[in-house]
């Protein structure tokens, strides 16, 4: 996908919020300064609801990350044909997925899990990503994860400091979005304002009462802080042009 719009604009706001301006990204761009072919592992349930579709929430996050200038992502299908070929039912461990990744042509791959779902409104979902196997040779920056907050945290695949780093995640972001919270809830009509409301009865509200759209806003504010902290790992150096401080793991 081509965005009209690189970067963050600034723009008033004519939906919900009248009377402010606020910076909007009108499109997520990668950081890696080049296409970058991605995978992703449908996603896991970790929340104790049962009634959840995972490969509902897996063809939204797989939509949301297809949006992101600079990533050409590997459909959905093509994944779970993959692991069925495999014999695969579920990523269970970071070296299966990195397999995958290689299987499929891809750089990097996401894996990801609900961690806490109530659909009812107000609603609640929790969200944990981790990005897995973004080669050095490309993007020559080290993991900076913090081994003892790493094993503390929600995590997709289970992570222990004496594992390998190469196996560690380049980066991982867990996240509760309750909608019961006023932060929550303008990051939802922020939301809303950029993606249009269909001429929904409910205006901004439809994110709020609509299961699939509340997902998508998850979705992508979880892309949207995972692509900013791998813009902070990545530093000052540029992509093939490491900083000085860039050590390598093999």
């Amino acid at each position: 996908m081509t965005c009209l719009t690189v970067g963050v604009v600034l723009f008033p706001v004519w939906g919900c919020n009248h009377q402010e301006k606020r910076v909007s990204k009108a499109c997520l761009v990668s950081p890696y300064g080049r296409q970058m072919t991605v995978a992703v592992v449908p996603v896991m349930n970790y929340s104790g609801n049962a009634d959840i579709d995972t490969l509902k929430v897996t063809d939204i996050l797989y939509s949301e990350l297809q949006q992101v200038e600079g990533f050409s992502v590997v459909p959905v299908n093509r994944m779970l044909a993959q692991m069925a070929r495999d014999r695969i039912a579920a990523v269970e461990t970071p070296p299966q997925a990195l397999k995958l990744a290689q299987e499929l042509g891809a750089e990097a791959i996401i894996v990801s899990a609900i961690t806490e779902y109530n659909p009812i409104y107000p609603p609640i979902v929790g969200l944990a990503v981790q990005v897995y196997g973004w080669p050095e040779a490309t993007v020559q920056i080290s993991t900076r994860i913090d081994p003892v907050a790493m094993e503390r945290s929600a995590q997709p695949l289970k992570i222990t400091a004496d594992m390998s780093p190469k196996y560690w995640p380049k980066n991982q972001v867990q996240r509760i979005y309750n909608s019961r919270d006023k932060t929550v809830v303008k990051q939802v009509e922020n939301f809303a304002d950029d993606r249009g409301t269909n001429g929904s009865p409910y205006k901004c509200d439809i994110y709020l009462r609509s299961q699939e759209y509340y997902l998508r806003f998850v979705c992508f504010k979880t892309i949207e802080e995972l692509l900013d902290k791998e813009t902070r790992r990545m530093g000052p150096g540029v992509v093939g042009n490491p900083s000085p401080d860039v050590k390598e793991y093999n």
